[in-house]
């Protein structure tokens, strides 16, 4: 069995897309980022940059092993259930350099156009939220250029899919109109009728906070973080965030 430590985001369903694609058994435990509790110790223990997902398989040899970053729990899942990850070198790489762009572009760059949207959409802020939101639409430019002359981001359905639907999602919440990007739609309404990817996407919704209805200790506690969060009792700068002014 695979415990799931999840809340219902984009990087969540990705962990979610995929135990729904391959068919493992597993058990959603859910994490309520709001209230802190990616900042109790025991969850801390798993991952020490206090974000879900988290996966703990208690079925790994040698006993239970915890994973955390959903690109590496992508790959773990893939290479457990032989499924969705080719295994000849091209292949593989072709997979993996689709992953690394989502985890270190699409995600990253819809993030901040998501907080920027709902959270901060102020006058002060227009600029932050169209440099976030011009490059989002960079973005499924290149996967709209990419899936031109394949199906998928690879070739072949894989996890690489898996990891950038959930950051399309959000599209119209953005002002975006996938009619723009043909090929990536194709791609998009496709992966929509995949019976497990539908069943991944919906776990969870019930759990998510409508935009605008965090009060302000919410609010503070997912976007006001830095390293005193992690500075024990009478540790040096336990009273400050750390911060120089060098």
């Amino acid at each position: 069995m695979i415990d799931l430590y999840f809340a219902p985001t984009p990087n969540g369903w990705k962990i979610t897309i995929m135990l729904e694609e391959c068919g493992l058994p597993y058990r959603v435990i859910p994490l309520n980022i709001a209230a802190g509790e990616q900042f109790e110790e025991s969850f801390l223990r798993l991952n020490p940059n206090a974000r879900m997902p988290v996966i703990v398989d208690h079925d790994a040899d040698g006993g239970p092993l915890s994973v955390f970053e959903s690109g590496a729990i992508l790959m773990y899942l893939a290479e457990k259930s032989g499924q969705f990850m080719p295994r000849d070198q091209r292949g593989f790489y072709d997979v993996a350099q689709w992953l690394f762009w989502q985890m270190a572009n699409l995600g990253p760059m819809g993030g901040q156009a998501s907080h920027f949207v709902n959270y901060q959409d102020t006058e002060e802020n227009q600029y932050a939220k169209a440099r976030y939101l011009n490059e989002y639409d960079r973005l499924l430019g290149v996967m709209n250029y990419a899936l031109k002359s394949r199906p998928y981001l690879a070739g072949e359905y894989s996890i690489a899919d898996m990891a950038s639907f959930p950051w399309v999602l959000p599209y119209k919440r953005y002002g975006f109109d996938l009619n723009n990007f043909p090929h990536l739609k194709r791609w998009y309404d496709e992966l929509k009728q995949r019976p497990a990817l539908r069943r991944g996407v919906d776990i969870g919704k019930d759990l998510r906070p409508a935009p605008g209805t965090l009060d302000e200790s919410a609010r503070k506690m997912l976007f006001g973080q830095d390293s005193q969060r992690y500075r024990a009792e009478g540790e040096p700068g336990q009273r400050d965030s750390g911060r120089t002014n060098d």
